[in-house]
């Protein structure tokens, strides 16, 4: 995306947060609220804080499908999680592990360990960037063995544009 755009695109989300949490209408407010949204973003921008990653539009209408596939997981994993506690008997059996993940971006790769850690009884302990590992506490068997599929990685995947799965 054209860094101009780019910026000017961040300029105007980040002073329509600003005015949706103030809802004030004085010209001086919505003035101060405009001059330190270009502040801010030109801060960003010195620090190199802005890049395609920073604002990632062209993912948004396969992150909505993604959203819907993570929540579903999330309340499946939920359900079997309360199984757990409901039923002590049912085999409890922590596991830790180093997962290695196919992401080629750092964006993908930062995706997939903030997914495994909103998926009940898993957690991502320590993360290599460098290596694209993983290391991952899990509550049981079952929930490894899901984790080692790579549907989530693949999905990921998908969702950044990776078509070589």
């Amino acid at each position: 995306m054209n860094k101009s755009i780019l910026i000017l695109v961040q300029i105007i989300i980040l002073f329509l947060f600003w005015y949706l949490l103030s809802g004030k209408n004085g010209i001086l407010l919505l003035s101060i609220g405009a001059i330190c949204s270009i502040i801010i973003v030109f801060y960003l921008l010195k620090i190199r804080m802005i890049d395609d990653e920073s604002l990632p539009i062209k993912i948004l209408p396969k992150a909505i499908y993604y959203w819907i596939w993570l929540y579903k997981e999330m309340i499946l994993s939920s359900i079997y999680i309360s199984k757990l506690i409901l039923f002590p008997r049912l085999n409890i059996s922590p596991q830790y592990f180093k997962i290695k993940s196919k992401q080629k971006s750092t964006m993908g790769f930062n995706i997939y360990a903030n997914s495994i850690t909103l998926t009940p009884g898993t957690i991502s302990v320590i993360i290599n960037n460098s290596n694209k590992e993983i290391d991952v506490h899990s509550i049981s068997k079952d929930t490894k063995t899901s984790l080692l599929k790579s549907e989530m990685d693949n999905k990921i995947k998908k969702l950044m544009g990776d078509n070589d799965i």
